[in-house]
Parts: C-alpha cells; structure tokens; sequence
C-alpha cells in the first residue's frame, strides 16, 4: 500500500487549562485549536479520517467551554472512534471531555476525575476599608450585582448561588453517567475529588492502563481491526517557538491540579 493511499488517524491535543478567554500568549491556543479542528471533522470527514487520538494534559477550566468540547467528542465517537489517552491529568472538565470519547487510556500516574464545579468570589471589604477605598453601586435589580467583593454576601444570593453551582455539578454527573453507563460509585467518587488511575480504572472511569503508544495500538488494532503500517498520523501537535523552548528549559518541576476562578467553573 503506497503512502498517498494510506488511511488516516487524527492525533489531537489537550493542553493547559480550559478557557474561553482568547490570549496568543496563553493556553487556551490549544483549547481553540482543539474545537476548530473537531468542528472541521464533524462537518466535513466523510472517511478522511479513521480514528482520533486525543491527548489530554489538562487540569480542568471553563464549565461551558468543557462542556461544548465534551458534547463535540461526543457527536463524533459514533462515526469516527476517539481514544483518549490521560498525560499527567485530566481533571474536571478535561475530565469530561476525556469521558466522552469511546476509550479510556491512562498512566499508571496520572490524576483524572475532580467531577465537580467550583465558584470562588474574593470579598475585599476589609482591604478596602483600610486603604480608605469606598465603592457606591447604583442597580436596577436586587441580584445586579451579585457577587459584588466590596460587601457582604446576603443569605438569599448565597442561596441561589449555591442552587446554580448544584445544577452545574447534577449536569456534570448526568454526562458521565451517559457517556460511561459501567461507572460506579459515582455518588461518593464525584465529590470532587482527584482519582489515582488504579482508582478511576476500578470503578470504569477509565477503561486501561497504557501509555500513548498503547492507546494507538488499541485504536487501530482494536477498534479499526487494522495494523499501523496501513495508517498514516496527522499530528495537530504546535511547534514550540524559541523564546517557549528557552522558558522550558529552566522551568521547575509542578504539580498542577486547577487554577482558581470567581466564576463558575468545571
């Protein structure tokens, strides 16, 4: 089988956090290029490509933007098949992303999971107070300004707060209970918290543990019932710039779970 006559498979990237904000100079370039490409595959495949190879290294963000990228990879598992393979995380929203793909593959060391939403609003009326700072809000509407950090939150926002970021979570679980029916114990294990792979493994969050590699060899092998010399990778992966590769090199070791937001997020 010459090269030009080669099936495909779509090797696409997750990385950093998930957010809708556009920024040349932040991490979302991975979130926009991740949803162009998979709308551009849903609209126009037609057999171009065979599979998608989706690498997630990411510790969750925006809840609607997740949540649009979740719902993409599920619209196209039923005709293309999507394998995910967990780099160092995919935690909360790139957790549901990763759910929504047809398989699960993870590192022995890898953390996933955190199904749940956070809202973190700072209050700043002490600081304000002592640097003399005072702030007259004029609204039309008594939740207007909800969320305002130079006064005390009031019980009845408190409350409805409370109810949005429940309805947020409620959807989150739906969406892991459709997308992974064999899952259990999802009421203690979607409080939030970070899951060890052997942990989501038990419990079918994911499916195997395995590196890139094997999850490629799973997709053609299994999956597409094919060998890899019949199939050629288009890797989406960016070339880091020079001023990127400089910064990497001298960049410390971290350990990275999620970055806080005010608003509401996965």
């Amino acid at each position: 089988m010459g090269i030009f006559s080669k099936k495909k498979i779509l090797k696409l990237y997750l990385n950093g956090e998930i957010t809708s904000n556009p920024s040349n100079f932040s991490t979302d370039s991975s979130v926009r290029k991740l949803k162009s490409t998979l709308l551009e595959v849903k609209r126009t495949n037609k057999e171009k490509y065979k599979g998608i190879l989706l690498k997630i290294n990411s510790p969750g963000g925006a809840a609607a933007t997740s949540e649009e990228l979740a719902k993409l990879v599920f619209s196209l598992r039923e005709t293309v098949p999507v394998v995910t393979s967990i780099g160092d995380s995919a935690c909360s929203g790139a957790y549901m992303i990763a759910a929504a793909s047809n398989y699960i593959f993870a590192n022995t060391m890898s953390w996933m999971g955190s199904i749940g939403v956070i809202m973190m609003l700072p209050n700043l009326q002490e600081l304000a107070k002592k640097l003399g700072v005072s702030v007259k809000t004029i609204k039309a509407g008594k939740m207007k300004d909800l969320g305002n950090p130079y006064r005390e939150m009031t019980p009845d926002e408190e409350a409805y707060l409370e109810t949005l970021v429940k309805r947020a979570h409620a959807e989150f679980i739906n969406f892991i209970k459709l997308t992974r029916p064999n899952a259990t114990n999802l009421d203690e294990l979607a409080d939030g918290r970070v899951l060890d792979a052997q942990t989501a493994l038990e419990n079918n969050l994911i499916d195997r543990l395995g590196t890139e590699d094997d999850a490629l060899n799973f997709l053609i092998t299994d999956l597409l019932h094919s060998v890899e010399k019949d199939f050629t990778i288009e890797d989406t992966a960016p070339k880091p710039g020079f001023l990127k590769r400089i910064l990497d090199m001298h960049s410390p070791i971290t350990i990275k779970l999620e970055l806080p937001d005010k608003f509401q997020r996965f």
